[in-house]
């Protein structure tokens, strides 16, 4: 396939940016997870060879020299191998987290009621933090003290970053998407450039259809807007968030603005609601 091909058979311009690439080929994911009769194996061989374009520059032209030719496959066969093992751990990884966390589910049956479960998602979180289990503790402590009438809440700490630089940074996506795709969180924490990714996809609930105080108490700068795909109405889908207690003594950036959004489907909106007010009720006091 051609790289003129690949960008029209993406649906992307060739100017596009690398995260207008990412963002067009999470549609077409999620639309083969919305309809398991459509097949994407055309749009993500269009979606590899841009990748690879962008990552390894343009193919080897054919007045190339036989030496120059073998450099460039022999480069090629080491960046493919190392990618080939990377891929291999990540799935043992992910085998590894799966079977972790059946094993987990069977433990947490016979805990309290699970008041909320919150995905904390973005570049602004210490890469270490999504691996580290005291981590997650002291965001789920910070969490009930915020609301000490609660019993237990279930923090996922995400990290993502759309750069990459690096094996590590390619891992750290698969695994990201991963989680993103598995799990079922009540309320999202995103970087912005996440939730402008993704609130195209519909998995957000709209804000502004809800009567509810909160709304009122928010200022409008803090609105994070978006549009649905395949509609054309702007709607209420996220706040901005200020400084806020619940991931003390994780590492953070704090230059990196954190958005806050419900999943349409919450089992527990409500709480989701109420945490959100408790914290905004806190900046403005």
């Amino acid at each position: 396939m051609e790289l003129k091909e690949a960008y029209q058979l993406l649906e992307v311009h060739e100017d596009a940016t690398d995260e207008e690439i990412e963002k067009r080929y999470m549609i077409w994911v999620r639309r083969e997870r919305a309809n398991p009769s459509l097949s994407i194996e055309k749009v993500t061989e269009a979606y590899t060879i841009i990748r690879r374009y962008r990552d390894y520059g343009p193919e080897v032209e054919k007045n190339e020299s036989f030496k120059a030719k073998a450099g460039h496959f022999f480069y090629y066969y080491k960046v493919h191998t190392f990618a080939v093992i990377a891929a291999m751990a990540l799935l043992i990884s992910i085998g590894f987290t799966m079977f972790t966390n059946y094993q987990e589910k069977q433990q947490l049956a016979l805990l309290p009621d699970e008041q909320l479960e919150v995905m904390f998602y973005g570049a602004y979180l210490d890469p270490l933090a999504s691996i580290d289990d005291g981590a997650v503790e002291a965001v789920e402590q910070n969490i009930l003290t915020l609301m000490p009438e609660w019993e237990r809440v279930s923090p996922i700490l995400n990290y993502h970053t759309f750069q990459t630089d690096s094996m590590t940074d390619v891992g750290t996506q698969q695994r990201s998407a991963v989680l993103l795709a598995t799990e079922q969180p009540d309320l999202y924490i995103l970087d912005e450039a996440s939730f402008q990714m993704y609130v195209g996809s519909g998995m957000f609930l709209p804000l502004d259809q809800l009567d509810h105080e909160l709304l009122e108490t928010v200022d409008a700068g803090a609105h994070a807007y978006g549009v649905v795909e395949n509609e054309t109405k702007e709607q209420l889908f996220g706040l901005a968030l200020p400084a806020h207690p619940m991931l003390d003594s994780v590492g953070t950036d704090d230059g990196v603005k954190q958005v806050a959004a419900i999943r349409r489907d919450a089992a527990n909106q409500e709480n989701a609601l109420e945490l959100l007010q408790k914290l905004i009720q806190a900046e403005i006091n």
